[in-house]
């Protein structure tokens, strides 16, 4: 929950303007703020101290998840406490491997490594948010493969300038370097990767511009049912921890690498839970992971661990994408298949649905009838009324008559004000008096605005027997002229 706690009193944005704390209150609460970040920026630095299976190599680096989350939400109001972070870091570790170097030596060698991180994550933070911006069109694909080629590249470059700067200030020896730089980037690309999107989601509540360059993702947290997520936790962990025991008791290599079949639950909780519980679950996955390989002594295999938890992440990334997928490509085919004024069929969508059912009444000789109706004097409404009046004049129109058809029935907008109806088993009379009865529906329709009662005309038709849907417009659009030349309000 402390992180939890970051959302609500850290980096507080006074504004896009930058304004800066107008009174002695507000700039000590965002000292506080400052002061917070910094302190979590160092817990979880000593977690991963914790989790080393060499000097300087952890299996898991969380601050570079820090980091990269507090450059991308932050810019560069992150860079004094981030600095701070690594200087106060660089003295505790003189002082956990008894190094005895000189405050002096141990402040050069901060702010060198204070810059290679800091500069390193602002570097791919920036890019990143370069990189989404001028790919908005194509929304959250871009935005996971820029997260993950650039956080991938950001913690290589911190990793090489990270161990070149502790060999050249004398804190490694430049062969010890030459062999931690691969596990270094390792242990940061699973931080950054695993938990700067967790990050971000704790903090998006507060930051709404964040969602604009986050792709559609949303990482709100969710209120739906909490039971099942936490029992599909409860699944994965159990899982987990039973490859882990595996393979601290049976010394073959191979053991290990059954943590790779661990994506299928994961993948079972991306696509059923939102990204926020999804982010949630491969944090305590990847700490659960670090944990067990540290206290079981899985060193040897640390690698496979810290590949398996960057690889379980990156397919997690993109399965998120498929359910914004889904939900964008529902809502095309929605505006596809629907009007988006009216709500009702398109045109396009009508003659394809209409020409499938008209080819089925004929197959088997059922009657099939066809209305083509238009507003009376929309023109006029348009002009003496406002755009706006008739907009909702198509709306109400479209919505009422919609209400009181079959299932069966196919409704689409022609266009403009005129409107299409099929009715399948219905005969001439029928359709006849469907239209009248829609006719005198248009009269009981109120619109505040609009002093005049609404009316419309109508041409009904039965299709005949192999006449296509083109040939049947054809007669109908004929019939509501007349209807029209002789004198409106009328079905013909």
């Amino acid at each position: 929950m402390s992180m939890y706690r970051l959302q609500q009193l850290l980096l507080n944005r006074d504004s896009a303007s930058g304004d800066k704390p107008k009174d002695s209150r507000s700039l000590a609460t965002l000292l506080f703020r400052h002061l917070l970040l910094l302190f979590i920026w160092l817990g979880l630095w000593r977690v991963a101290v914790l989790m080393e299976y060499a000097p300087h190599a952890s299996i898991w680096f969380p601050p570079a998840g820090l980091s990269f989350a507090a450059f991308l939400v932050m810019g560069l109001r992150a860079l004094p406490v981030l600095m701070v972070g690594s200087i106060l870091s660089t003295f505790w570790v003189d002082n956990m491997y008894q190094m005895q170097q000189g405050w002096q030596q141990l402040l050069y060698s901060g702010l060198m490594f204070g810059f290679a991180h800091c500069m390193s994550y602002w570097l791919g933070a920036a890019l990143l948010r370069r990189w989404i911006g001028q790919g908005v069109s194509e929304g959250l694909p871009r935005m996971i493969t820029g997260f993950l080629v650039l956080g991938a590249l950001t913690s290589l470059l911190a990793a090489l300038t990270g161990t070149q700067i502790l060999a050249a200030s004398g804190m490694i020896g430049m062969q010890e370097a030459g062999s931690i730089w691969l596990p270094w980037w390792i242990g940061d690309l699973a931080g950054t990767l695993v938990l700067t999107p967790l990050f971000i989601g704790l903090l998006s509540w507060r930051y709404p511009d964040i969602q604009s360059w986050l792709g559609g993702l949303n990482f709100q947290a969710s209120n739906s049912e909490r039971s099942g997520f936490i029992g599909k936790l409860a699944l994965c962990a159990s899982l987990l921890s039973l490859i882990m025991l595996l393979a601290s008791h049976f010394p073959y290599p191979e053991v290990s690498f059954a943590v790779f079949f661990l994506i299928i639950p994961q993948m079972w909780i991306v696509y059923t839970e939102s990204a926020f519980r999804a982010a949630i679950s491969l944090a305590v996955f990847s700490i659960l992971t670090a944990v067990w390989v540290a206290s079981l002594g899985l060193m040897d295999q640390a690698l496979v661990y810290q590949f398996a938890i960057c690889v379980i992440a990156a397919s997690a990334y993109f399965g998120l994408a498929v359910p914004v997928l889904m939900a964008r490509n529902q809502m095309l085919q929605r505006l596809a298949f629907r009007d988006s004024l009216t709500g009702i069929m398109s045109r396009q969508h009508f003659f394809d649905q209409a020409g499938e059912e008209i080819r089925r009444s004929h197959r088997y000789r059922h009657p099939v009838s066809l209305l083509l109706f238009d507003i009376d004097h929309f023109k006029q409404i348009n002009d003496q009324f406002g755009h706006a009046c008739g907009d909702e004049v198509l709306q109400k129109a479209a919505s009422c008559i919609e209400q009181t058809l079959r299932e069966s029935d196919l409704f689409g907008r022609f266009g403009g004000d005129e409107f299409m109806l099929l009715l399948p088993n219905i005969d001439f009379a029928r359709a006849v008096e469907t239209a009248e009865r829609l006719r005198r529906l248009l009269g009981d329709i109120r619109i505040d605005k609009l002093e005049l009662r609404l009316s419309g005309s109508f041409g009904a038709i039965q299709l005949q027997q192999d006449e296509t849907l083109t040939q049947a417009l054809e007669r109908v659009d004929s019939k509501l002229l007349q209807a029209k030349r002789a004198g409106r309000n009328r079905v013909n």
